[in-house]
């Protein structure tokens, strides 16, 4: 094993063992590209996002790469008395090594209003077509709390086709009392990608809660993504019940988002309305502009 590929993999090792002995949070992170697709994307993720959407994807990325996104957010009400963020922003790096023989991992980093955390995904493809992979999370609160939270993710990945990919996802596998009290509920996601004759791709990512009190149990988010150029990508989305990041709950909205990719770089911006929110407050929306490298 070459020596960058023994200080990834101990990095990743290293994230997966804090991960345990750390706090956790369940919300995930959206890239530039997974933002612009409605959160969908969860069986054919790009690079970097398959250590936030499907960790057993990363067998099937032979690449290295490093990625850094930027978001900003808004919402209709300015006042902290009734909403403790109403706008701000956040960060996030994360690297990608799935050259690996040994296995296949990245681990990610976001800064966020209300604190920050790390990301861990690492998969193995057992043949040529299916892979499966485990994630974990841990959370960092910005205010004087010392819950500690721990949740995994279990996910696996199958490629029917050149056209057809399907994809399963357990996030919150554990689901212990202090995750329910956060609302960190189990959520089980089926994933489904159709490239349509390499003009159109759709996803289509629903999700069963089955725990959610209250509340439906389920819930979608809707993607298409078509190709404008040989290089260049313009994105659709839709979502209903389903968690949005930025503003730590679930909503329905609607967005959209634009890609480049090059030869070793790829751009990507996206815009997301939400339209109604799960806590009743006021509408919100977002901007996340990003970059990756890859080679």
């Amino acid at each position: 094993m070459a020596k960058a590929d023994k200080k990834i993999t101990v990095l990743c090792f290293l994230s997966f063992f804090l991960s345990f002995i750390s706090a956790s949070f369940a919300a995930d992170f959206h890239s530039p590209r997974t933002a612009g697709l409605g959160g969908a994307g969860h069986a054919g993720p790009i690079l970097n996002d398959a250590i936030y959407l499907n960790p057993s994807y990363t067998s099937f990325l032979p690449t290295y790469s490093v990625s850094y996104s930027f978001l900003k957010f808004s919402s209709s009400d300015e006042s902290f008395l009734t909403n403790p963020f109403p706008n701000g922003r956040y960060y996030n790096v994360s690297l990608l090594d799935g050259r690996s023989q040994l296995f296949q991992a990245g681990v990610g980093y976001t800064v966020r209003e209300d604190g920050s955390f790390i990301h861990f995904g690492a998969s193995k493809s057992v043949v040529k077509r299916f892979g499966f992979g485990f994630g974990g999370k841990m959370f960092f609160n910005g205010s004087e709390s010392t819950d500690s939270l721990r949740e995994l993710t279990f996910s696996s990945t199958g490629i029917v086709s050149d056209a057809v990919q399907i994809a399963l996802i357990v996030d919150n596998l554990l689901q212990s009392e202090s995750s329910i009290e956060a609302n960190l509920y189990r959520q089980i996601i089926f994933g489904s990608k159709i490239n349509i004759m390499d003009i159109v791709i759709a996803y289509i990512d629903p999700h069963y809660t089955p725990d959610l009190p209250d509340e439906s149990t389920w819930g979608y988010e809707v993607g298409l993504e078509f190709t404008m150029l040989k290089d260049i990508f313009f994105r659709l989305g839709y979502f209903k019940n389903s968690v949005v990041p930025f503003i730590s709950e679930r909503g329905r909205g609607v967005s959209t988002g634009i890609g480049w990719f090059g030869p070793k770089l790829s751009l990507d911006y996206a815009f997301t309305r939400v339209l109604e929110r799960s806590s009743g407050l006021p509408n919100a929306s977002s901007h996340t502009l990003g970059f990756t490298l890859y080679f």
